[in-house]
């Protein structure tokens, strides 16, 4: 199986970082990609499904004391895929949530490492379609982590950040909608690892 990538865009920005207390600054991140992936057999290709997601998350906050910092963030996306059979299940997924966190800043240096903590709620809705037939399922997820990471102030006005998620828990409900069928879901998760996917690392700007 080969795999086709088409478009991956990410973008974060946020003003802030090695800031005083009653500092404030906004900033977040939109991406999205788009990927399908191509069977081939005997010498004969099929596209598989063409799955495409987005996401816009902005993000608000202030400096509480020169190293705790506090902000709220919005969380929109949604994600579809669009079969190449016909006769097979089309899947539309849309969110709209939130997320409090906060850090606690080590030191006045340049460079400072952090404690921080996330607590998000994130309604969505799925959507099945099939031939003439829909299927809608409402979900809910509660999740909270511990995280650490560092910041450090490139100049005056540019720094950087960088955030690994560590140790964390969700609790997610679906159910269909105007059915009795419901699927719970709890998740414990701890991640020490400093490559790959649970690492992220953004650029800020102070106000």
């Amino acid at each position: 199986m080969k795999k086709i990538f088409l478009l991956v865009a990410t973008f974060t920005m946020t003003s802030m970082l090695m800031a005083q207390k009653g500092t404030w600054y906004v900033g977040g991140n939109v991406g999205f990609s788009s990927s399908q992936n191509k069977s081939e057999m005997n010498g004969v290709s099929s596209d598989d499904d063409k799955v495409t997601s987005w996401t816009f998350s902005p993000e608000v906050g202030t400096f509480l004391t020169d190293n705790w910092q506090l902000g709220i963030g919005l969380s929109i996306g949604g994600s579809k895929q669009d079969p190449t059979n016909v006769n097979s299940t089309s899947t539309k997924n849309t969110f709209f949530g939130g997320t409090v966190y906060s850090r606690y800043f080590f030191g006045n240096k340049a460079f400072r490492p952090f404690l921080g903590a996330n607590i998000k709620a994130l309604p969505g809705t799925t959507t099945g379609i099939t031939n003439s037939s829909e299927t809608k399922s409402n979900y809910f997820e509660l999740g909270a982590n511990l995280n650490a990471g560092f910041g450090y102030a490139i100049s005056n006005k540019v720094s950087v950040l960088g955030s690994l998620g560590v140790l964390g828990f969700s609790h997610q409900t679906s159910k269909i909608k105007g059915g009795d069928y419901k699927v719970t879901n709890n998740t414990f998760s701890f991640n020490a690892n400093t490559l790959g996917n649970p690492f992220t690392i953004g650029m800020y700007f102070t106000l």
